[in-house]
């Protein structure tokens, strides 16, 4: 079996604790992840639901409202999708939520909210209580995020179009996520998807809308208030180096939170060919699919201290 992979996913090579096992999971298909939907059914009902549908499903610990289902080969056609019992989201896209941890009646910004996985999630998290406010910039992806949070019935959240790098200082949020556009290396399986040709201009012209839109995130969140800077690429100048920017930019003292060391995946980089970050990205996460049988994504949790 081949290990060759397109330049810009062999370049990490030497990132990669296990080569031939990371290869290997970009050869399986992704498995199916439904994420419970607490606004339209119980717990309770949603299992017995895919009992009778005969599906095969285990919950993931890590994400306590994930079932890996076996048998659903298109999650978006049943009756249960439309009545908004569970949203498709595979496991480590529910993993920024997850660590942002909003409670409720938190003040919550989701700065690039469509298609609207996450910003439904945080709206469970918040049990409906709360401000959630769900931005975007493109109108086709808004008209998704709100069929997605009207399909799931989601009663607090607000939707605004803003450039996330000129979104309004007038309000403090408790809370904000940064679930930043990227160059989406982490979204590739080798039997469903492709990449384009590698591309250095790419990944330099993303970070620099990355950094842009976290170092808002930075201004708006209030002191004491967490940010969360998640990516679907492996580009260390799209993760590691844009947390090391804007924490070095910041208007404010900035702390990087340090992960839990259970959590799947690697910590993040302190070096990548010959820059040195400044301390503290290890604190950071890495998760290859490898690990979580997922896509590939990276987490940073960023504290405004002062």
């Amino acid at each position: 079996m081949t290990t060759e992979l397109p330049p810009q996913i062999s370049r990490y090579r030497e990132l990669v604790d296990d080569w031939p096992a990371f290869v290997e999971a970009l050869r399986r298909p992704l498995p199916t992840d439904l994420r419970w939907n607490p606004f339209a059914v119980t717990r309770e009902h949603f299992e017995e639901m895919l009992a009778r549908q005969g599906l095969a499903w285990t919950r993931l610990p890590a994400s306590p409202d994930l079932y890996r289902v076996e048998g659903l080969p298109c999650p978006g056609l049943t009756w249960a999708y439309h009545l908004g019992w569970y949203h498709p989201q595979g496991f480590t896209s529910t993993l920024p939520p997850l660590i942002l941890s909003p409670q409720p009646g938190s003040n919550v910004l989701d700065l690039c909210a469509a298609p609207g996985g996450k910003t439904s999630q945080l709206a469970a998290m918040m049990m409906g209580h709360g401000v959630l406010v769900a931005n975007d910039i493109n109108y086709n992806r808004i008209s998704i995020l709100a069929a997605n949070l009207e399909r799931l019935g989601v009663p607090n959240a607000l939707i605004c179009r803003y450039r996330g790098q000129n979104f309004p200082e007038r309000f403090p949020f408790d809370h904000v996520l940064v679930d930043a556009p990227c160059t989406g290396e982490g979204t590739f399986r080798l039997e469903g998807g492709r990449y384009r040709e590698d591309d250095a201009d790419a990944r330099l012209f993303m970070s620099r809308i990355q950094l842009g839109i976290l170092r808002k995130a930075l201004r708006v969140v209030r002191p004491g208030g967490h940010v969360l800077y998640s990516t679907c690429t492996y580009a260390p100048e799209e993760d590691e180096a844009v947390v090391a920017a804007a924490v070095e930019e910041a208007d404010a003292e900035v702390e990087i939170v340090e992960l839990p060391v259970d959590m799947p995946g690697q910590p993040g980089l302190d070096a990548w060919e010959g820059r040195t970050f400044p301390g503290g990205l290890s604190r950071t996460r890495r998760f290859w699919p490898h690990h979580t049988d997922s896509w590939g994504f990276y987490c940073a949790l960023l504290r405004r201290t002062g």
